[in-house]
């Protein structure tokens, strides 16, 4: 049965968008502009100069998402896609041709996190027990990005409750995230999903959260720049809490200067967020305007030694960016922290945390309609369900506890021992920073990000990861406890092309200093390195792909490449012999002939394909043209069985029908008489110069078609080129 599992996922979006996109692959011949890897400003210029419209950005990073987020190396990025991205993007490139552009986020599509509201999609925090939990408005960064006319084409998958609890990037929503660096690793937590949809080019920045290391240390694990602003420079409202004594968003993105701009707009005074009240006067209108290549140049950086030697390559990495920015005129100051202070998370960070959740996230849930959970009691008997814990992606066992303990914490929250902490000892850490930097006259502290590099995923250990740390994520916690700003930048990779980062923090409000700084490190090294399981899929019609398991029927399958009708796989693959199936067959010939619109298809009342299912619109619409039809088994019953291998005479009658071919003559093959049901289907393929016999007169109906052979049935149904001549 062709049934989409029936998991409680959010899927249910990015299936039916995929179902109403334009088929045709943005492709180098429709488009002047390849958006692969490309900055803002970069992006911006050419939406500016109409080398691409925001229309074709969005189908080009859906395509993306097809390509791998789902299937190929199956990255697992996202739990949700904007039902609306496409017809947003339409409006926005409407406005700027008629009022010009809003700013330079213009059309620009972006990732979310799926913990920020954003009016018609779920904030589910990667939990399937808030599936359905649909806000009234949005986020108040969202709405500031949306006025500058951001598109968010998805959620990202996450953390359940932006807690790991040893399972990093691990939700019951959606599963697991990897890392599209490395498929036996993961991508940290729990920004996990912003980070490798981000790396992947799914979107062109993305937002994360950041508790107690969540933006940093998937930036440090998949290649990219983050930022954990000063706490209070971005608004938390609209934003599923942790705990707000240590939350705060922060922009992820390939590049410093792609960061500083994201930061400047989602930098803002809110005052339904007390904490922003403070940076009033504090935000610097566009960080990205003076980014100084020379910020190294003579500044004086400390260097906090006591995250260094759980793992040889992170440390010799780390050392490599000193030796270079020592190179470059900075001045290293070797400090040390106080024993508290080397490892926040159980004298402070853990028990406030603890305290914190159930009141806040209950505060939180309060916004959502009467069905939806309304209290931590409710969330865990939910995930308790018979129908959550067997589900395919049950909640975490440890995560499912965590819950339960924050339930108890709830009762330490404003005791005096609770107060004492926040008021006191937080207090004394954020001094401890501020008195060394002040004494040294330091411009910033500079350490690894994380203590070593991603970790084997929860599901699969991986023999070559190696870390000797007590917790890898212990730097962090200095910015999280004192709310101090850090930004991670990437800084090289490990022999197992794991990305490695180093960290800069400062003082309160020093955003535009350290991002200076790592903007001069990133500059002087372009340490960042491309994951290889998510390569462009842009088709450069001046440099033909190649397959290195290709050698027969090329110029068919490279045409049809070009074209964006079929695709290799990401190991540099065609798999030419695969046998293609029906539903393969007709998504084909769909996307070659731009079939975009899906809606209202007669329902064919197949037994084993109805609406719902994975590809129904699809294989109703050919039904609808002609191109396909049912069968009809022992019952009487009809059912199209997509997963069925198509045989030669089937290919060759979908040809017949989806292309009109027309062609009398006999196919004078023996195999295939006149009274053969596939005759004349057959023989309009001959008339045509698409297909041929085998050398003993035969045209073996019955053989399963290869991918490759139905490539070059079909590029020679398409283009002149590839008729053989007589």
């Amino acid at each position: 049965m062709f049934k989409v599992l029936n998991r409680v996922i959010t899927l249910i979006a990015l299936l039916a968008v995929m179902a109403v996109l334009p088929m045709a692959s943005v492709s180098a011949e429709e488009i002047k502009f390849d958006p692969f890897e490309k900055s803002i400003k970069e992006i911006s210029e050419a939406l500016d100069s109409n080398q691409i419209t925001s229309e074709q950005l969005v189908t080009y990073y859906l395509e993306r998402i097809k390509a791998y987020d789902k299937q190929g190396p199956t990255i697992n990025s996202l739990t949700n896609i904007n039902e609306e991205a496409i017809e947003i993007a339409k409006q926005l490139d409407a406005e700027r041709q008629s009022k010009g552009a809003r700013g330079v986020l213009h059309g620009i599509p972006i990732v979310v996190k799926d913990n920020f509201d954003v009016k018609g999609m779920p904030t589910t925090a990667g939990s399937v027990v808030l599936k359905e939990a649909y806000p009234e408005k949005d986020a108040f960064t969202i709405q500031k990005l949306k006025d500058a006319g951001v598109i968010i084409i998805g959620k990202t998958n996450m953390s359940e409750f932006a807690a790991s609890y040893g399972r990093l990037g691990y939700g019951s929503l959606s599963g697991l995230t990897l890392n599209p660096y490395n498929l036996k690793r993961d991508a940290s937590g729990s920004s996990s999903g912003t980070a490798a949809a981000v790396t992947a080019n799914f979107g062109v920045f993305g937002l994360g959260t950041d508790t107690s290391g969540s933006v940093r240390g998937p930036s440090h694990v998949t290649g990219l720049v983050g930022i954990r602003p000063t706490l209070g420079l971005i608004s938390r409202d609209g934003v599923v809490p942790s705990s707000l004594n240590f939350d705060t968003p922060g922009p992820m993105a390939k590049s410093v200067e792609d960061v500083a701009i994201a930061l400047s707009f989602m930098a803002g005074v809110d005052e339904k967020d007390e904490e922003t009240l403070a940076a009033n006067g504090h935000i610097v209108e566009d960080y990205s305007k003076s980014l100084d290549k020379a910020a190294l140049r003579n500044a004086r950086i400390g260097v906090a030694v006591d995250f260094f030697g759980d793992n040889a390559e992170v440390d010799a990495i780390t050392n490599k960016a000193l030796k270079k920015m020592e190179a470059m005129g900075v001045e290293l100051i070797p400090v040390s922290f106080s024993e508290t202070t080397k490892y926040l998370w159980t004298p402070i960070i853990g028990p406030i945390g603890a305290a914190d959740f159930k009141v806040q996230l209950e505060k939180y849930l309060q916004r959502f309609p009467e069905s939806q959970p309304k209290t931590l009691e409710e969330v865990i008997k939910i995930s308790e369900s018979p129908e959550v814990l067997n589900s395919a992606t049950p909640v975490n066992p440890a995560g499912l506890e965590g819950l339960k303990t924050n339930l108890k914490q709830s009762a330490f929250k404003d005791t005096p021992e609770y107060n004492h902490l926040v008021k006191k000892e937080i207090p004394m850490v954020r001094n401890e920073i501020q008195s060394i930097v002040e004494k040294e006259k330091l411009d910033a502290i500079v350490f690894p990000t994380m203590s070593c590099p991603a970790s084997s995923r929860f599901d699969q250990e991986d023999p070559t990861y190696k870390c000797d740390a007590y917790d890898t994520y212990a730097a962090g916690y200095v910015a999280t406890a004192t709310g101090f700003p850090e930004i991670t930048v990437p800084a090289g990779a490990t022999k197992e092309d794991l990305p490695v980062g180093v960290s800069f923090l400062g003082l309160p409000y020093s955003e535009q200093s350290l991002l200076d700084l790592a903007y001069s490190f990133e500059q002087a090294t372009h340490a960042r390195t491309l994951p290889k399981t998510t390569p462009n899929l842009e088709m450069n019609v001046d440099n033909k792909p190649t397959f290195k398991d290709v050698t027969s029927f090329v110029d068919e399958i490279l045409y049809l490449t070009d074209k964006g009708i079929m695709n290799g796989y990401p190991d540099g693959t065609f798999k030419p012999n695969d046998p293609i199936t029906r539903l393969q067959a007709i998504q084909s010939i769909l996307k070659e002939k731009g079939i975009v619109d899906f809606s209202d298809v007669a329902n064919p009342e197949f037994v084993d394909v109805s609406p719902g299912d994975d590809r129904y619109e699809e294989i109703a619409k050919a039904v609808e043209l002609g191109i396909v039809n049912g069968k009809v088994n022992a019952q009487g019953k009809r059912y199209f069985d997509p997963n069925g291998k198509l045989t030669r005479a089937q290919a060759a009658a979908i040809l017949v029908s989806a292309y009109d071919l027309k062609g009398t003559n006999p196919t004078d093959f023996k195999d295939v008489p006149k009274g053969n049901w596939a005759h004349d289907s057959i023989s309009a393929l001959v008339a045509n110069n698409i297909t041929a016999g085998y050398s003993d007169g035969k045209f073996k109906p019955n053989m399963n078609i290869s991918r490759q052979h139905f490539a070059a049935f079909m590029a020679r149904s398409l283009d002149d080129h590839f008729k053989p001549t007589k």
